[in-house]
């Protein structure tokens, strides 16, 4: 009786490992997953329109290859108007999930203080790319299209860039920053917006974000909102977010771990560094940007956007855009 008891003991509990380890598996797959691929399964819409249409800008289409790979980048050139071109040019890059068109408004204040401006979709978002299905690369590959750019500005329009600043948004702003640790010696100023200073750290905290609120907008995974955890223990976040960054690093030849913003930033310096977050970021928290600003060297700057509106957004859609231009001009002064 002990032993048919004890058998039945042995098999019930592996029987449960294995149900377990399969639970497990097919959580880590489909959240790495839904980390790499969100903004497809969200039907996030691409923007329309261009600079001419809209701001009365006249702009060039352009072309060019990614740093170190085959892939093509577009984007577009603005140049600044003859009579108030300060012959500095900013490369702005967007966020995760995003195109060219996140950054659609802030041409028009670019240009209105002399700046011109070149302007791209990353190789892996939404925008006018040759679509590979790889997902985004959270600044690991991103960062080379960045490198790319400065480098096509600077061989392209160097009368009209004799000082090259980088900008972005979240993943574009870890992008500039990672671009701008390896470049330094070729650009004059970043302006990072709501980065994030390593991806597994973003990705732990929209994690629990999202199991805590919902996953309606997933519509793949919506079907299992009623089964899945709201809370799982962070040794298996942990896992979830190691597998992805695996998964990236393996994604494209020449990627590497230290890629990252919080392992760059320092490297920047002497070049004049913006930070800029808001207090109540709900994809990025705060934290990420006081992390990054005591890892970077001086000079740098901390703008803190302390406006209590939970926003994930350039900073000239979350202040006053005067604000943000007069921002602007004080940056550009320090050049």
């Amino acid at each position: 009786m002990f032993e048919t008891l004890l058998n039945y003991l042995i098999n019930g509990s592996i029987v449960m490992v294995i149900f377990l380890s399969l639970l497990m598996g097919a959580f880590t797959f489909f959240t790495s997953r839904a980390l790499l691929f969100f903004p497809w399964w969200r039907h996030i819409i691409i923007g329309e329109g261009n600079p001419l249409t809209h701001h009365s800008l006249k702009f060039d289409n352009i072309e060019f290859k990614a740093f170190d790979s085959d892939h093509k980048i577009r984007g577009w050139w603005i140049p600044a108007k003859p009579d108030n071109d300060l012959h500095y040019t900013i490369i702005v890059v967007h966020g995760s999930g995003r195109d060219k068109y996140q950054y659609f408004d802030q041409i028009k204040i670019y240009n209105q203080v002399g700046l011109n401006v070149f302007i791209f979709d990353c190789r892996d978002g939404l925008g006018d790319i040759d679509q590979v299905g790889r997902g985004l690369g959270y600044s690991l590959r991103e960062h080379k299209d960045v490198r790319a750019a400065i480098r096509v500005v600077r061989s392209d329009y160097p009368q009209q860039s004799k000082k090259i600043i980088l900008t972005g948004m979240s993943m574009g702003a870890g992008s500039v920053l990672v671009a701008a640790g390896k470049d330094r010696d070729l650009i004059d100023g970043v302006i990072a917006e709501a980065s994030y200073m390593h991806p597994r750290a973003a990705w732990s905290h929209n994690i629990y974000k999202n199991l805590r609120e919902g996953v309606k907008a997933f519509k793949p995974v919506e079907r299992f909102q009623a089964i899945l955890p709201t809370n799982p223990p962070q040794m298996l976040i942990d896992i979830v977010t190691g597998f992805t960054m695996i998964k990236l690093l393996f994604s494209e030849s020449n990627l590497s771990a230290r890629d990252v913003p919080i392992e760059m930033i320092e490297k920047i310096s002497p070049k004049p560094l913006l930070i800029i977050h808001s207090t109540a970021d709900p994809v990025v928290p705060y934290s990420h940007a006081v992390q990054l600003y005591k890892a970077a060297k001086e000079p740098k700057e901390l703008w803190t956007i302390d406006n209590e509106k939970p926003l994930h957004m350039p900073a000239s859609d979350n202040v006053p855009p005067e604000e943000y231009q007069q921002r602007l001009v004080s940056f550009i002064s320090k050049l």
